[in-house]
């Protein structure tokens, strides 16, 4: 019996590291279980990063273009102020230009026209002074004529 109590005995703690084995392989089972999801979740963990690598990349590059672009707009702008400005002087040098040509050909127009006025006026006065000179003539006609006794003449 003891021999039997021994091996129900031995049976029994056989029975029971049988069924820690057991247990201890289903605790292995789920560490296994959470080490591959771990695993899962660092791809997927590196995965992210990678992508969150790139679009940080991405918008570093967008940021130096958008800085890039920015400086080439303000030098364009400055380009174009200044050919701006370019025009507006040559076009009030030009403007200043035919004022002062303008102007010369209107006061040389106007002496011009000053010169054939005076002439006009002069040939009028003359020409008044000889209506004067007729009309002083025939008035001392008209009285010679006036004061001849013409029936002298005629009988």
């Amino acid at each position: 019996m003891a021999s039997d109590s021994k091996q129900t005995s031995v049976e029994t703690d056989i029975a029971l590291i049988k069924q820690d084995i057991k247990q201890i392989e289903r605790v292995f089972k789920k560490v296994d279980d959470a080490i591959s999801q771990m695993s899962e979740i660092l791809k997927t963990i590196a995965v992210q990063e990678t992508v969150l690598e790139n679009k940080e990349k991405r918008i570093t590059l967008i940021e130096q273009k958008m800085i890039l672009h920015t400086e080439e707009e303000a030098k364009a702008r400055d380009e174009f102020r200044k050919e701006l400005q370019d025009i507006k002087e040559t076009n009030r040098d030009d403007r200043e230009k035919n004022h002062k040509e303008l102007m010369e050909a209107l006061s040389k127009m106007s002496t011009t026209i000053n010169d054939k006025l005076d002439k006009q006026d002069k040939r009028i006065r003359d020409l008044e002074n000889w209506r004067w000179y007729i009309l002083g003539i025939g008035a001392i006609l008209i009285f010679i004529v006036s004061n001849i006794p013409w029936s002298v003449f005629f009988s």
